[in-house]
């Protein structure tokens, strides 16, 4: 892809993948719980995506997505197969422009194996085990997200020091089983102990913009772009081969000085993240993505790509291809708007489309065709 003279430029990066933040909980997505009041907030103030996706139901779905923009390969993530360094991941093409890349991680990385993955592909790792300090509190997942914050703020200000960009993806890990946390924000709906689901979520919510705000109040804040996205919906249930409405997920892109609040109401996946954000700096770069730039890209044709259980599927429109064991395939006609499956007609083009995307995608992986590609010429 070429360089844009209308894009942003080379402005930092900051992407946080937030643990099980559904849209479910959102009242700015539809729902009765209103228990994500500061997203909701903040939506409206960004480039906001009312029709997102998340391709999997487990956190290492939505890293390999984010990361790679490819369509999850069955039965086993890329960030926990063998052979998986020097790919074409957004920190790798990000550093081809002259960014650094970091994963900051509020668990112990060697859990799904993270921090090898994204060593073996270039990231600067840190995880709980380089936390300065004792932490607010912590569980078997991780340490507080306040204090995950606290450690990516002091590392965006020794990156910004250098004077190169950098870009930092921060995966959190608080709302999660046991959902304990620090007495003191029961202002905010969160309960200490016993509080469920919701508690993690308003904290999550209460952690994610208190982060923000302590952001503005540093110097490379004003150049920043920040991408608040889950990493899949917090349960996954329904009688449907792949429930859809289970993976919305809320996403959002900010930057106060540098893109103007907006609604954008087509289909967005997490493979769509990294060349919508690279259509947005408007920086030359090469790279064998599935995902596409959203916002130049037209309603018509858009593909989304999801994992569940043991079927993969494709959404084009409202038909949903059905991939399952021993080559079984279904169809269905999906309406978002009521959550409603029926029966579709045969359409050979569109399983042939699924079947096809699939395979590529792990062909690519695996012959090692889907490493980084030398960066395209501006001109």
């Amino acid at each position: 892809f070429p360089a844009r003279a209308d894009g942003l430029g080379r402005l930092n990066v900051v992407l946080v993948t937030s643990e099980s933040f559904g849209a479910e909980f959102s009242r700015l997505y539809g729902s009765q719980r209103d228990w994500t009041p500061q997203f909701d907030r903040l939506a409206r103030r960004s480039l906001w995506f009312r029709h997102a996706y998340a391709s999997g139901t487990r956190t290492v779905r939505g890293l390999e997505a984010l990361t790679l923009s490819i369509p999850p390969i069955p039965t086993e993530s890329i960030v926990r197969r063998p052979h998986n360094d020097h790919l074409a991941t957004l920190g790798g093409v990000l550093r081809g422009l002259g960014y650094s890349a970091s994963f900051l991680y509020g668990g112990y990385g060697y859990f799904d194996n993270m921090n090898a993955f994204y060593a073996a592909n270039g990231y600067t790792v840190r995880d709980r085990s380089d936390l300065p300090h004792a932490p607010r509190f912590e569980n078997i997942w991780g340490v507080a997200d306040e204090d995950l914050f606290d450690m990516v703020l002091a590392h965006a200000d020794e990156r910004a020091a250098s004077g190169q960009p950098f870009f930092i993806h921060v995966m959190t890990t608080s709302n999660h089983k046991p959902f304990t946390f620090r007495a003191g924000l029961e202002e905010y709906g969160v309960r200490p102990v016993h509080g469920g689901r919701e508690s993690g979520v308003r904290y999550a919510d209460y952690a994610q913009a208190r982060f923000l705000s302590a952001a503005a109040t540093h110097p490379w804040f004003r150049d920043t772009i920040f991408i608040i996205v889950a990493d899949h919906g917090a349960r996954v249930y329904g009688r449907e081969e792949i429930p859809l409405r289970t993976y919305e997920i809320p996403l959002l892109f900010y930057s106060p000085a540098h893109i103007r609040p907006q609604r954008v109401d087509g289909l967005m996946t997490q493979i769509d993240v990294a060349p919508t954000l690279l259509g947005l700096l408007g920086l030359p770069y090469a790279a064998p993505w599935f995902g596409q730039d959203v916002l130049r890209t037209p309603e018509e044709g858009r593909l989304a790509f999801f994992a569940h259980n043991h079927e993969v599927g494709l959404l084009r429109g409202n038909t949903l291809a059905i991939l399952g064991l021993h080559g079984k395939t279904v169809l269905r006609h999906y309406d978002a708007a009521t959550d409603r499956y029926a029966a579709a007609p045969a359409d050979a083009q569109l399983r042939d489309t699924a079947i096809a995307s699939f395979q590529t995608a792990y062909e690519l992986f695996q012959s090692r065709r889907f490493d980084l590609l030398p960066r395209a010429s501006p001109h």
